[in-house]
């Protein structure tokens, strides 16, 4: 018996309402393939449009707390 006779017996007593949530799951884990699925194309092009409106000039950046330039450890 394959898997999706198995599916189809075990939900053939089941009533209307959880027939419904078994759809609602099935269809879940076909959203969640595809989300997981990598997409094609250039990966700095996808980077770029993720990032698109993010307004970087806004952005608090601390202090720092380290020389900018490293001490010489010459005689």
């Amino acid at each position: 018996m394959t898997t999706a006779e198995k599916i189809n017996k075990a939900i053939q007593d089941l009533s209307e309402p959880m027939l419904h949530e078994v759809l609602d799951f099935a269809e879940f884990l076909k959203q969640k393939r595809a989300a997981e699925t990598p997409k094609p194309g250039n990966i700095a092009e996808r980077i770029h449009k993720r990032f698109a409106g993010l307004d970087a000039e806004s952005i608090p950046f601390p202090e720092r707390h380290l020389p900018r330039t490293p001490p010489s450890f010459d005689d």
